[in-house]
């Protein structure tokens, strides 16, 4: 059995009444199956028992449904003796997703009787539907190190990888079944995404600001066959190379030249936002691609690799990862977060309904499929992410609130009392949340099923939220704090009418307009009237001072600048730097304006503040880590204290799944 193998093609979902009673903790499902709490952690750990676990709330906190119990009972019984696994071979500590069907039900039965049983993802060839399942997985990185991106030789016995074990991320290389890990590049920048050539003897990857690299595989001088590019990939024939470059994915000859774009996207969907991890089909004559239609979410398609028109494979608008192809080119293993947390899942190459793969803790990322089809590598990482107040004078910073789910871009509330945040709630929608500044009394603001809001800001008078709603809507909008229905004030998306800010009187906004990730102008807008006027000077990260008489923003060349309303005239207060500015703050006072700088570590940002009147700006020290550069972001209280959200992550682990 193998990825390739299709599924026999019912609705896989589950409707709740289906599933039985709820079972909220593990006390209750012990009482349910007359066993101890601690047998029921091994039987997770070591046979898949199927529970849940909310993604709001500590790792601990879980619930089951009785039917699902009950089925996984029934296929337990007849080999419950079995042997354990071999003991090189990690017990599975993540389940396969298990489609579930019901068979016929009469009126003296009962639903979760012994006719629910679980339905196979995938099926025989021949069409005869099977209990198919990841039957273990193995820890790779069971050696020194943060390592990613796998990449498997042609013949599927080496494995190429990113590690930090020796410091600066770099290029290792290592036999699949045995044997230590050798480096093979070095240097000052990280490597990024490594691929093999089809003879397997040399081995493609990218430096983070310097291009695109080929080295021997195991070792040896490396040579630039890009300038300008990054996330390369080989066909297979090793004839051409895909890549990508600012707003652009490429293809060309495999030693770099005879460069050309591939131009046909639909006009509303352009790969300039995050990564769009090109990689070429088996057959070499498409190549899939992650496009970010809004910021960081977005879809999967796939592109003729000699040109033509772009075809989507999924809808679900959700952030994404590196594609992998199955080899006989029908699907595509991908990292989604359609339903919450990063996972993979397989989708049909000519698109469909995607099948959840991979479940469990941590977000599970860079997939790759082995020849035979049996099996996948993939990196998982755990992640944390956690609201901090940092006192930019005595540099002493206080945790207020930490999740295992995606905290962003909290905003102070303008007396400082409150603090807004997106973030993900039970469902993995992405909502809008509120919290008094000490951390207590958190609730929800927005809560519509299928929902992706983000990107608070208060009103002036502190009684509502101003957001960007992502889905289903592609518009600009206001909500009481209270919570209850949103009204749309604009019909302006993230990625084209950006960073749109409203003035203290409620009657202007102001918003940088994009095109092709780039910076075109910033516009006012009256609210009323709907008519528009152009600031002097494009800007990024817009800010109205707090009385509403100036407005603060950074321009392309990485300066502070603040606009005299009342003229319409602008002025820098810093000068231009190679780092662009990734946030901006007035103090309590308006007499300076904090600004969080983008460095040379990426995912700490340089937290600095400037006199409005000019003058040297002043450093407060590094903040962060973030997850992503595009993440970075600060605010200020009236009392000048700096809040972000950062995010801490475990090292990265490969691990191999196995299918049977």
């Amino acid at each position: 059995m193998s990825l390739m193998d299709p599924e026999p093609g019912s609705n896989s979902e589950i409707k709740t009444a289906q599933l039985g009673e709820r079972l909220d903790s593990w006390k209750e499902i012990a009482r349910y199956l007359n066993r101890s709490v601690r047998t029921l952690y091994r039987w997770e750990k070591e046979e898949g028992l199927p529970v849940h676990r909310h993604q709001h709330r500590e790792l601990g906190s879980v619930f089951a449904y009785t039917a699902e119990l009950d089925a996984w009972l029934n296929a337990r019984r007849p080999d419950a003796d079995r042997p354990a696994e071999d003991h090189q071979t990690a017990a599975p500590r993540r389940r396969p997703i298990l489609a579930v069907a019901l068979a016929l039900v009469t009126v003296a039965a009962v639903v979760i009787g012994s006719t629910f049983y679980i339905r196979s993802r995938w099926s025989l060839r021949n069409g005869e539907p099977r209990s198919v399942h990841v039957a273990a997985l193995e820890l790779i990185s069971s050696f020194a190190g943060s390592h990613r991106w796998p990449a498997l030789s042609p013949d599927g016995r080496m494995i190429a990888f990113v590690s930090d074990a020796a410091g600066t991320p770099q290029v290792w290389v290592k036999n699949l079944g045995s044997g230590d890990p050798i480096q093979i590049t070095f240097g000052d920048r990280p490597a990024v995404r490594p691929h093999w050539a089809a003879r397997g003897d040399r081995i493609i990857f990218s430096i983070q600001g310097d291009g695109i690299w080929s080295v021997a595989a195991l070792g040896g001088d490396p040579r630039r066959i890009v300038e300008h590019g990054w996330n390369a990939d080989l066909s297979p024939d090793g004839e051409r190379l895909t890549f990508e470059r600012s707003g652009e994915v490429l293809v060309a000859k495999a030693d770099g030249t005879g460069i050309t774009p591939l131009t046909e996207f639909p006009q509303a969907v352009l790969p300039y936002y995050g990564d769009a991890w090109p990689t070429f089909s088996p057959d070499g004559k498409s190549i899939a691609v992650f496009l970010g239609e809004e910021g960081r979410y977005g879809d999967y398609w796939a592109l003729p690799s000699q040109g033509g028109k772009a075809v989507r494979l999924t809808t679900d608008l959700a952030e994404g990862g590196a594609p992998a192809w199955t080899p006989d080119g029908n699907f595509l293993v991908i990292s989604s977060a359609r339903t919450g947390s990063m996972n993979l899942w397989r989708v049909p190459a000519s698109g469909g309904a995607p099948e959840a793969l991979t479940t469990g803790a941590g977000d599970d990322l860079d997939p790759v499929v082995t020849p035979d089809g049996r099996a996948v590598l993939f990196t998982n990482v755990k992640r944390t992410w956690a609201l901090v107040v940092h006192d930019p004078n005595s540099g002493v910073r206080k945790t207020l609130l930490e999740k295992r789910t995606h905290l962003a871009f909290p905003r102070y509330s303008p007396d400082g009392s409150r603090i807004a945040f997106f973030g993900k709630n039970a469902q993995g929608d992405t909502h809008l949340f509120v919290m008094d500044s000490d951390a207590t009394n958190m609730r929800a603001v927005t809560d519509g099923a299928g929902e992706l809001n983000i990107m608070p800001q208060w009103a002036h008078d502190g009684q509502a939220l101003y957001f960007y709603q992502i889905r289903p809507t592609r518009t600009f909008r206001r909500v009481p704090v209270s919570g209850g229905a949103t009204r749309e004030v604009a019909p302006w998306s993230w990625s084209r009418q950006r960073a749109a800010v409203v003035d203290p009187q409620g009657r202007e906004a102001l918003y940088s307009a994009v095109e092709r990730g780039l910076v075109q102008h910033s516009r006012v807008r009256d609210l009323e009237s709907g008519q528009e006027t152009t600031l002097p000077v494009a800007l990024f990260s817009l800010r109205f001072s707090r009385d509403g008489r100036w407005i603060a923003g950074a321009s392309r060349e990485g300066e502070v600048v603040v606009c005299d309303v009342s003229v319409n005239r602008c002025r820098p207060l810093t000068p231009k730097h190679d780092y662009g500015v990734a946030a901006l703050a007035w103090s309590g006072d308006g007499t300076r304006l904090f600004f969080l700088r983008h460095t040379g570590a990426r995912v700490l940002g340089e937290l600095m503040s400037v006199n409005v009147k000019g003058g040297a700006a002043q450093p407060h020290g590094l903040i962060g880590p973030f997850q992503q550069p595009f993440l970075l972001w600060m605010d200020a209280s009236p009392r000048d204290e700096i809040v972000f959200a950062l995010c801490r992550e475990s090292p990265y682990e490969l691990w191999m799944a196995k299918v049977r």
